[in-house]
């Protein structure tokens, strides 16, 4: 390198100088570029701690500051979305799920460039990840993790009382009347939060109903396929469950299995994974199979989990940074995945079979081969509107309507009202 003399120094200084003063924009290398990351409290802790240690080392590798924000679920989600969209300030990226994409759509940057690259060293990202992230021919946000409804079960009082695992939702019914004359009723949640719509969903498909048809246009909640629904959780809600369900979090049916009251739930892996980690005396009697069927065949639910960067963050890049880093790197994203314990599935490809899913064997429900992923409002094809009945619960609302004394028709006319006006527009 060609030395600097001292005059030479001075003089590119003063021009350096006099160039800041007159662009009032100080150079790139004296600027600090840090990013914020708002994400939800993941059900599975230890991951959230593992995406901090990461965080420190993106920040010691790359320069770039890293804030990560938790939030709880539903309600102050959605209203932080809300908020940071309507003044135009606040995260840099957010953590996604289902169909936020497509709500936010005009707000989020396009990242296809980062999916680009990650699909080609890891495949093809899922299909339910796909209908949620990829909007009109754009990916609005990256891919992340994705986590699969399973049955979670109380194993040991099943063999104690010689009741059949089932496999279809009827099966289900005839099992847990026995559960709720032991004190272990079934817990699935009828009120306004996900994991509601998450059994909800696989059940009306299973009986042959939907919300809306194929063309996202036409409402078709009001069927007999959707009576036939309803007329099941009332047995069910009668015979097989407490009233508490009407009140219940999505945490409730966690709580309720790993605190020795529930016998069975409808959820992903992580009532067991908390059971496990805090060593409560439930833990070793708990364990997992498929979801149920009905005579439209089995169908299950998936919550795919995406990245999005907010169109007015002023760190586009340096957040893509954050991403790559993440998710990027496999050695990172490994760390990632298994810190979450099964909770947080790979949602590519060839990552399919994880050794996550070989740590232990109660995980043998999750291996997906055979399974039909729905997102909400399936079959209808993603959108707006299909989040927009998402976020607005008229699925449990409905069947909370009928289990407390409406009539079958008139839930569902009161559902087919409600959606038509959200479809509509």
């Amino acid at each position: 390198m060609e030395p600097v003399s001292r005059r030479r120094f001075l003089v590119g200084s003063t021009a350096g100088l006099a160039g800041i003063l007159a662009t009032r924009v100080p150079p790139a290398r004296g600027q600090v570029r840090e990013v914020s990351y708002l994400c939800w409290n993941n059900f599975a802790p230890a991951s959230d701690k593992k995406m901090a240690e990461i965080g420190q080392r993106f920040t010691k590798d790359t320069g770039i500051k890293l804030k990560i924000d938790h939030i709880s679920h539903m309600g102050p989600q959605q209203a932080k979305y809300a908020s940071e969209v309507q003044t135009q300030a606040g995260h840099d990226l957010v953590e996604m799920r289902m169909h936020f994409p497509w709500l936010y759509e005009p707000q989020l940057v396009d990242v296809s460039d980062v999916v680009t690259g990650l699909e080609k060293q890891y495949g093809k990202a899922l299909s339910s990840s796909y209908e949620g992230a990829h909007v009109n021919g754009v990916w609005r946000a990256v891919p992340q993790y994705h986590g699969m409804f399973v049955a979670t079960y109380r194993e040991d009082l099943f063999k104690k009382a010689s009741l059949k695992v089932p496999d279809t939702w009827e099966d289900l019914y005839t099992v847990g009347k026995e559960l709720k004359k032991m004190g272990n009723p079934v817990g699935i949640p009828i009120s306004q939060n996900y994991d509601s719509i998450s059994t909800a969903g696989p059940v009306l498909w299973s009986f042959g109903g939907m919300e809306v048809d194929k063309d996202g246009k036409t409402v078709k909640i009001n069927s007999p396929a959707t009576a036939q629904t309803i007329e099941w959780y009332k047995k069910m809600f009668k015979d097989c469950m407490e009233p508490e369900v009407l009140s219940w979090s999505d945490a409730s049916n966690n709580e309720s299995i790993q605190q020795g009251k529930a016998g069975w739930i409808h959820n992903p892996v992580s009532a067991y994974i908390i059971a496990k980690q805090k060593k409560l005396v439930t833990a070793d009697g708990i364990n997992h199979h498929r979801s149920l069927g009905g005579p439209a065949g089995r169908h299950e639910t998936d919550t795919p989990r995406h990245i999005g960067i907010w169109k007015f963050s002023k760190n586009v890049e340096p957040a893509k940074e954050w991403i790559k880093y993440l998710i990027g790197k496999k050695e990172n994203y490994d760390e990632y995945i298994m810190a979450g314990d099964a909770f947080n599935l790979p949602v590519y490809e060839k990552l399919a079979d994880h050794p996550v899913l070989r740590t232990d064997a109660k995980y043998a429900a999750l291996r997906g081969e055979g399974v039909q992923y729905h997102t909400y409002g399936w079959p209808a094809p993603p959108s707006d509107k299909v989040q927009l009945i998402t976020n607005t619960y008229l699925l449990p609302n409905m069947i909370a309507k009928a289990v407390t004394g409406t009539s079958t028709k008139d839930a569902m006319a009161w559902a087919e009202g409600e959606m038509k006006k959200i479809i509509a527009g």
